[in-house]
């Protein structure tokens, strides 16, 4: 009796144990506290992150650090499902600071990269010809294979990513232009990624000599997802705002044919496209 009163004890300490070392690793869905960085390289990829990143949020789908050196605010983001990615290719991620540590994007700082135009999603289509030639693709999506619509789709993705070259900003200290190149001036970086297994990763750096926040005190920031914006242009200079222009996408029907092959795929929700997705953390900038 004894002796299996022990083995059942060394049981519930063995899954005490267990449990409590899952829910330590368990991500949170918004990162906790903040976090010094060294030699950070913009580059697209997490080679200089570690890994997993610190948070996963839940209302976006994007898993995301937020961290700093003595020079750059950095954001490193990475999107695994494949309508989040669609989700980010139509519209951007827009990132806003509040110094004041509230949750309003307005008279904030704000930043949307990338910048989604006429011409890049028609980079995306090869110059297909805009809608037309889009919807002539989507009618031959419909007898592909699963594969076949995989690296299309995944084609696509890169195209647009590479045709991406401007960022929107808006609030900057002393920066008077709202859109500028990925190749400024001001030392703002971001740049994207999207590989092979449909991993979309986003990375941008931001000097803290343009944020005017007190190093002592918690600043408000905001991460949204823009979403297909249906203004034809109208948003194009909107800050805060997703790329505008001419409204071009493929509908896929039928199962299978998702970026590298995941899950579910060959349905994209059209209504998740089309409504913005956002959520709220705080940072103290690290010592």
């Amino acid at each position: 009796m004894k002796s299996s009163l022990k083995k059942i004890s060394k049981i519930i300490l063995l899954l005490t144990v267990t449990g409590s070392s899952l829910f330590a690793q368990k991500a949170d869905d918004v990162q906790v506290g903040n976090l010094l960085v060294s030699k950070i390289k913009v580059d697209g990829n997490t080679n200089d992150w570690t890994t997993p990143l610190k948070a996963i949020n839940k209302t976006t789908g994007l898993s995301y650090t937020i961290a700093n050196d003595a020079k750059n605010l950095y954001v490193v983001m990475q999107a695994v499902n494949v309508n989040d990615t669609r989700k980010i290719l139509m519209g951007g991620i827009t990132f806003s600071i509040n110094e004041d540590g509230k949750k309003k994007t307005k008279e904030a700082l704000v930043l949307t990269y990338p910048v989604i135009t006429r011409n890049s999603r028609r980079a995306a289509f090869g110059g297909a010809g805009g809608a037309g030639g889009a919807a002539r693709m989507g009618a031959s999506f419909q007898n592909m294979t699963a594969e076949q619509r995989d690296s299309m789709q995944l084609s696509f993705g890169k195209r647009q990513i590479e045709a991406a070259k401007d960022i929107k900003i808006f609030g900057f200290k002393n920066i008077t232009d709202t859109l500028v190149s990925i190749y400024n001036e001001y030392s703002i970086k971001a740049i994207a990624s999207l590989n092979d297994k449909g991993i979309y990763t986003y990375e941008i750096a931001i000097p803290l000599e343009l944020i005017p926040v007190d190093v002592n005190k918690e600043f408000g920031y905001n991460i949204k997802l823009n979403g297909l914006q249906l203004n034809f242009g109208g948003g194009e200079n909107r800050p805060g705002g997703g790329g505008g222009g001419q409204v071009t996408a493929i509908r896929v029907q039928g199962g299978g044919g998702g970026f590298g092959g995941q899950a579910g795929g060959g349905n994209v929700e059209f209504q998740n496209l089309l409504s913005p997705t956002d959520f709220w953390g705080k940072y103290t900038i690290a010592k």
